[in-house]
């Protein structure tokens, strides 16, 4: 993966942010090795499994155009509140992942600032253990302390769409953002003044992602600046799809082999290194 130097400079230099997506969190393993975090695809056709009602062929068919949000939006519909939160458990909890190589890799780089999706705790976990425990501070999207954490120097960990902390709270439709965004404007506002001030890096992410739509769509990430926003993504996008991210939304693509995790392993670890080695030499 050929990582621009600028995004070396702006990691390096703390002006960045990482945001990780479900991809990140995909080569984890559980405590007993034996299975890794759900894809989106998984997660939602296991949900639709634990529906009382509804349409089951429409789901399918929108899992299967990967019009995720869709679909989420019609299972949540069907799926008591206590059997989505025993999934979400089950799923995310018990299994007791541990952290990936992405997941070590950024730590490495100590951001100021990381921001997911994900609904999981492994990254979380992961910082908050040893001598770092004191170093973190997690904030979910309806907790108030976010601007106070930001002007402290502790790193943050924003979880922009909830956690497995509090299942309820969870998003994971299109209209639960747009009311949780109603609901809690004040985080809502601070991300997106900090996608305007900073150098944002996806990791972890592909453009069907429910997650990235999201964040693009909702965001003022698009606003004119001559510093691009940076996605680690497999080479198999459509050149025309590639093309109107970057215009609409200023995103440079960093590309490993499509489907080779160990790639992207391998370039997030090059990465690193690389921030290292600049933040030394610049004295950072």
């Amino acid at each position: 993966m050929n990582w621009p130097k600028a995004l070396t400079a702006e990691l390096a230099s703390r002006r960045c942010i990482i945001f990780l997506g479900s991809g990140a969190s995909a080569g984890s393993l559980s405590a007993d090795g034996s299975k890794s975090p759900t894809t989106w695809n998984k997660f939602l056709d296991d949900l639709k499994g634990k529906m009382t009602s509804g349409d089951k062929t429409t789901i399918d068919k929108f899992i299967s155009e990967q019009r995720f949000l869709d679909a989420a939006e019609v299972i949540l519909h069907h799926v008591p509140q206590a059997d989505f939160s025993a999934y979400i458990r089950e799923e995310l909890v018990r299994p007791k992942y541990k952290p990936s190589l992405v997941h070590e890799s950024v730590l490495e780089i100590d951001p100021k600032v990381v921001v997911t999706t994900n609904y999981d705790d492994i990254y979380d976990n992961y910082c908050r253990q040893g001598e770092a425990i004191d170093g973190y501070n997690i904030c979910r999207y309806y907790e108030d302390h976010l601007v106070s954490d930001l002007r402290s120097p502790v790193r943050l960990i924003l979880k922009a769409h909830g956690c497995v902390s509090n299942p309820s709270k969870i998003v994971l439709s299109r209209s639960q953002y747009f009311k949780e965004k109603q609901d809690h404007g004040n985080f809502f506002k601070v991300l997106e003044s900090l996608f305007l001030t900073h150098t944002i890096l996806f990791l972890g992410y592909s453009l069907s992602d429910p997650d990235i739509q999201l964040i693009l769509e909702n965001s003022n990430i698009a606003a004119k600046s001559a510093h691009p926003h940076y996605i680690a993504i497999g080479n198999d996008t459509d050149p025309v799809l590639k093309e109107s991210y970057k215009r609409t939304y200023n995103l440079e693509f960093v590309e490993f082999p499509a489907g080779n995790y160990n790639a992207l392993n391998s370039g997030i670890f090059s990465l690193k290194d690389e921030v290292l080695s600049y933040r030394a030499t610049y004295d950072y």
